[in-house]
């Protein structure tokens, strides 16, 4: 009995060890569609223009050539979900009919994206004088809460723990030359 619960007890823990240890690899497939090109994308278009601009596309319908799919697959263990993106260009007469986009951002989505960044950027400054405050001495109503995202928290400078008013200390000496 004791011979068999020893080698089970090993086999157990190396089982559960090495279940932590695997790498999950970043899988990335389709059709990467770059902003500048999707923005140029427009009704009226030939195949040969749809072409140049976003390349072939990755899966090719069969039966239907009127339609060109271009999809587009990311997933990493860093990303909670897997990024899903999909262009669909439909064709009448050899020239581009309309558009269906599912997720790939164009360079209007930038530049609104931008747009609103600064807008919230002026508002916390605004809100910050008005509760008189300066920008370099964060309060305590300034401060990100534990609920707060990420890029909020680590945008928060460290206090500086020597305020600047006070010079330096000297080194007391260096491996190099006297003390």
């Amino acid at each position: 009995m004791k011979r068999l619960a020893l080698p089970t007890i090993f086999l157990a823990c190396g089982a559960i060890l090495a279940s932590g240890c695997v790498y999950k690899m970043s899988i990335q497939q389709g059709n990467y569609l770059v902003t500048d090109s999707v923005s140029q994308l427009k009704e009226g278009m030939t195949r040969s223009q749809v072409r140049f601009l976003l390349g072939t596309p990755m899966v090719p319908v069969a039966f239907d050539d009127t339609r060109w799919d271009y999809y587009y697959f990311f997933s990493s263990r860093k990303l909670e979900h897997p990024l899903k993106r999909r262009l669909t260009v439909y064709f009448a007469d050899e020239r581009v009919q309309r558009i269906e986009n599912q997720g790939v951002p164009t360079q209007t989505d930038l530049e609104q994206l931008e747009q609103d960044l600064k807008k919230a950027i002026n508002a916390k400054k605004n809100d910050n004088k008005e509760h008189g405050a300066s920008e370099a001495e964060p309060s305590a109503d300034s401060k990100p809460s534990e609920n707060a995202p990420a890029a909020e928290k680590s945008a928060e400078a460290p206090p500086n723990p020597v305020p600047s008013s006070q010079p330096l200390p000297a080194p007391s000496g260096s491996p190099s030359g006297p003390p």
